[in-house]
């Protein structure tokens, strides 16, 4: 595994598996199955084509999941275990994102398809893509794109929600239809910005509250991006993963 760049808030990670590793992760994202995710996720994009995924698969830190959890816990004797046994072993989760549960999807993106500007903020102690297409080309799009600024939510404008029939004040939010005010935001303040290519067994990790987008596939590539995606989630999360 190489580094090829690191920051206080980033690390692209190149060569992630060796490569017999490497062919098995490919089949692995092959032979998965997939569906649309039937909710409106609001990162994704209305434009654009949506992505087809995979179940989920969580590295618990051996605590046991609820029987009736659909997801699969680490270790699930497939090669999925083979990326996150990677992953924990990365300075980065250890300096970073330590003792956080880890999760792992798999993701097509066939061609027409992106994903907005967002943070991965709140829940989420980071977050992580590794590229699992047998191969890729520069003219294909696809990449990750990362803006470099720290640009809080602070910044964004306070809005008024009307619920149980009271009307209250959201912060650290931005309009999901129009994204106006998060458009302004990232204009205003972005001076640095990184994109990185969707090169096959490359990882980036990143800590939460990064502004990143992936930029749509083109029409001409040939094939769909396949990338396994996944959060860092820490104790205070509140969603029964392994209740």
């Amino acid at each position: 595994m190489r580094v090829v760049k690191q920051t206080a808030r980033y690390v692209i990670l190149d060569d992630v598996l060796p490569p017999e590793q490497f062919e098995l992760m490919v089949e692995y994202a092959a032979r998965s199955d997939y569906a649309r995710n039937p909710r409106w996720i609001k990162p994704w994009d209305l434009g654009d084509e949506m992505p087809w995924q995979t179940g989920e698969t969580v590295y618990t830190r051996g605590k046991a999941m609820h029987a009736q959890d659909p997801r699969k816990a680490y270790p699930t004797g497939t090669a999925i275990d083979l990326l996150l046994r990677r992953i924990l072993d990365t300075k980065f989760y250890r300096e970073h994102v330590p003792d956080t549960y880890v999760t792992a999807r798999t993701y097509l993106h066939p061609p027409g398809s992106g994903l907005d500007w967002h943070d991965d903020e709140g829940r989420f102690a980071g977050a992580y893509t590794y590229y699992v297409h047998p191969r890729w080309h520069a003219s294909w799009g696809g990449e990750l794109m990362i803006v470099e600024d720290e640009l809080p939510r602070s910044r964004l404008p306070e809005k008024r929600h009307m619920r149980d029939g009271k009307v209250e004040t959201i912060r650290e939010t931005w309009d999901v239809l129009t994204k106006d005010d998060l458009s302004q935001l990232l204009m205003d303040g972005t001076t640095s910005t990184e994109f990185v290519f969707a090169k096959p067994n490359r990882m980036v990790m990143m800590v939460g509250g990064v502004w990143h987008r992936v930029n749509v596939v083109k029409r001409t590539a040939p094939h769909a991006r396949a990338a396994i995606a996944g959060f860092f989630l820490g104790e205070q999360d509140d969603q029964p993963f392994w209740r």
